[in-house]
């Protein structure tokens, strides 16, 4: 045989051993495929869901997106709601620029008018800002002040502007004065935009009178494109104002007819870091705007035990929140909850918000990444829409302890529990979710957990069953 006539029986041969092996790895998918089934059937007979219930979820092999696509898709979501909210063509009063015009940022404001924009040079300013109605307090676009630069730690990108452009804490003492407050009832046509905020002094956020690093109460602005680091309370505070406002606090009445000024802000576009607090609180009746976010190592554990999540909110709140990156706080992500009774009269209507298309990784042990604790109601269900968890160290999303909410279309994976935990909560729809990789079933219903609507949810990939439920109950899809 010729050196031609060898290299085609080599080659000839080498086909035909690819096509054996790969036969053989066909074979072996089948095999691995079968025995997926037999094991998912037998754990479905175990889990305690009814076969009504089982045939109407999907089999699918849950695909999860890549950490980057995921803030892709949420980014874009929070742009979208964001653009019919924030004027951008209001402003167009006198400039008035600091420190060319005035000394100081606040001397540049009294004397600001509705419509009027207060320009701050880069620089360090070491003030406490009270913002009044109309005005638009921003950082000078200068020399390429726009061009969107990396924020160490931060997957959001921010004008370079803001992080040359610097209201400084340190040189004040602990007071109810945050960094940047706003007279009661401003409006969003009040703007706050491309700021450093730091160094607010330490004090303990669980205590009554204390500050944000930027208290919104009773007001409804605008602030975009800050970096708000290193505070020694909580990031942004969030609080309606009652007509007895000046009342003691156990004398006073917190309930819904009571509110005099209300807490609507648009908080768009910040990285919101390094607090000994929250990173956003959501207090009294307050319902901002939270769009496009990073929230990270937020961490207040010398203060409590557990310390609190990056997002929290409770005594009546309902923010929207979408399109946040949330990730590294130790706390937890996001977590709604009653709050403790306070006043002669209590707070009347339970927390409700809406939580969509966020993503969130590595949030700590002690709490799942999303998770709502005795709010919402029938009328005003917490909301659970579009989220993308990664690697929660505890359960994935979770609903507990008198809660109610509405599930849908969320995909959670790698939880170190449960990918979603309904915990004696009340669930109106879960529907089309998606759990991979779970240390956990996939879905787990317990102590009374009530699952009125499930409708076509996936689980693969996880530990034991995909479904699981104790002492709990799934409502006929026939009635």
């Amino acid at each position: 045989m010729n050196r031609i006539g060898r290299i085609v029986a080599t080659g000839v041969a080498l086909v035909a051993v690819l096509v054996v092996v790969g036969q053989a790895e066909d074979r072996l998918d089948t095999v691995w495929e079968s025995w997926e089934i037999r094991k998912r059937e037998a754990l479905d007979k175990v889990s305690g869901i009814p076969k009504k219930i089982l045939k109407l979820q999907t089999l699918e092999k849950v695909k999860t997106p890549s950490i980057d696509t995921a803030v892709d898709i949420a980014l874009t979501a929070a742009q979208e709601e964001a653009r019919p909210l924030v004027d951008s063509i209001f402003h167009k009063g006198r400039r008035l620029t600091v420190p060319d015009d005035f000394k100081t940022i606040q001397s540049a404001i009294d004397s600001a008018k509705h419509g009027d924009v207060v320009v701050v040079k880069p620089g360090t300013y070491f003030e406490l800002i009270v913002m009044k109605d109309g005005v638009k307090l921003v950082s000078d676009s200068a020399m390429g002040g726009d061009r969107l630069v990396t924020v160490e730690g931060a997957r959001l990108k921010l004008p370079r502007r803001t992080l040359r452009t610097v209201i400084d804490g340190s040189k004040s003492k602990p007071s109810h004065h945050g960094m940047i407050d706003f007279n009661p009832g401003v409006g969003r046509n009040t703007v706050v935009d491309g700021f450093t905020i730091q160094n607010l002094p330490k004090q303990d956020h669980h205590k009554p009178g204390h500050a944000h690093a930027i208290n919104v109460r009773g007001a409804s602005p605008v602030i975009v494109n800050c970096n708000v680091r290193k505070n020694g309370s909580t990031g942004i505070g969030n609080h309606v104002v009652y007509a007895d406002q000046e009342e003691k606090s156990s004398e006073r009445d917190f309930r819904w007819a009571n509110v005099k000024h209300w807490a609507e802000a648009v908080i768009y576009h910040n990285i919101i870091s390094d607090h000994l607090g929250l990173g956003i609180g959501c207090n009294h009746f307050s319902s901002p705007y939270l769009l496009g976010n990073a929230v990270l190592l937020n961490n207040d554990e010398e203060l409590v035990d557990k310390p609190s999540p990056g997002i929290g909110i409770k005594h009546g709140a309902a923010p929207l929140i979408i399109g946040n990156i949330i990730h590294d706080n130790p706390g937890g992500g996001i977590l709604g909850k009653v709050g403790d009774p306070q006043g002669k009269h209590p707070i009347d209507r339970p927390a409700h918000p809406t939580v969509a298309k966020n993503v969130l990784y590595n949030n700590g042990k002690l709490r799942p990444a999303i998770s709502c604790n005795g709010v919402g109601s029938m009328q005003a269900p917490v909301r659970f829409v579009g989220n993308f968890v990664y690697d929660a160290g505890h359960a994935g999303i979770g609903l507990s302890n008198g809660a109610v909410g509405i599930l849908e279309e969320n995909i959670v994976s790698g939880s170190g529990g449960p990918g979603i935990a309904v915990n004696g909560a009340t669930v109106l729809k879960l529907n089309h979710n998606k759990v991979k990789g779970a240390n956990a079933p996939g879905f787990h219903f317990l102590n009374g957990a009530k699952i009125l609507e499930m409708v076509g949810n996936s689980a693969y990939s996880n530990r034991g069953p995909r479904f699981k439920q104790r002492n709990s109950t799934i409502a006929d899809p026939d009635g």
